[in-house]
């Protein structure tokens, strides 16, 4: 079995792109799915006194303490969508309707993925000043900070919108987010390969077991095929693992900390 250049085991296509259409098996389906976060700022309830019932007014956060919040602890960059009535519930603003988006899927594992609301540009609402003031994007790509910040209008491209998260992703990270990526596509080929083989030796063990009874002499060779096969899988999930883990820039992981201890130091003296 010729094999993939750098992911032992992994079967490779000598270099010719299949042509049919990928139907992804179990194992694939549930690692292409991106993990979103919804976010909800709360202010703080201002004090009451004896005579009056303080009321929490709503306003923008400035930019930046907007984008404090937003990434909270997380250094990755941050990947966000604002949903509108046409599209909430969708991911119609980042992935396409008639192309294959497992590319596109692959790459928000190294972004901080969050979703606002449809009312997100309104004047008073927490997060409005993290979008342009005239013809505000639907969704942006930039760092934790806010910094290189790269507007999207929703309707681009997918060569575009890959171009835009691979230019932040090479700032951030200290490994090459296309190379891994490829070797990720190959490695998910692998897994549904081994899904399909799982799934058809349990048909043959059921059918053994149906027409022989549960004493048949092949039941063994079953197992220990799906076994194997099993094993296997654990194997290429390790790999998943190690291809998934780009490594952030030190100064990202500095530059939040440091953001942190600043944030500590203004609650602190609050106090």
């Amino acid at each position: 079995m010729a094999t993939t250049p750098g992911i032992p085991g992994v079967a490779g296509t000598g270099g010719y792109a299949p042509r049919i259409a990928i139907t992804r098996q179990k194992t694939s389906r549930r690692l292409l799915k991106i993990r979103w976060d919804y976010p909800v700022y709360k202010p703080e309830q201002p004090e009451s006194t004896n005579d009056t019932v303080a009321e929490m007014v709503r306003s923008a956060l400035p930019r930046e303490e907007a984008f404090r919040f937003l990434s909270g602890n997380d250094p990755r960059p941050l990947l966000v969508v604002r949903e509108c009535n046409f599209c909430v519930g969708t991911g119609a603003a980042l992935l396409s309707k008639s192309q294959d988006n497992d590319r596109t899927i692959l790459l928000t594992r190294w972004f901080h993925c969050l979703k606002l609301p449809t009312d997100t540009l309104a004047p008073d609402h927490p997060f409005r000043n993290v979008f342009e003031k005239e013809n505000p994007c639907h969704l942006f790509l930039a760092s934790a900070d806010g910094s290189s910040f790269i507007p999207l209008s929703g309707a681009q491209s997918q060569s575009d919108l890959w171009d835009a998260m691979n230019a932040i992703l090479k700032v951030e990270y200290k490994k090459d987010p296309d190379r891994a990526v490829k070797d990720l596509m190959k490695l998910l080929a692998h897994l549904d390969h081994l899904d399909s083989m799982l799934d058809t030796v349990q048909e043959q063990y059921e059918e053994e077991v149906e027409k022989r009874g549960p004493k048949s002499k092949k039941l063994n060779r079953y197992k220990k095929n799906m076994a194997k096969l099993e094993k296997d899988k654990e194997k290429a999930m390790e790999k998943e693992k190690d291809l998934g883990e780009l490594e952030l820039r030190p100064e990202v992981v500095e530059r939040k900390t440091k953001e942190q201890t600043e944030e500590e130091k203004v609650a602190s003296a609050s106090l």
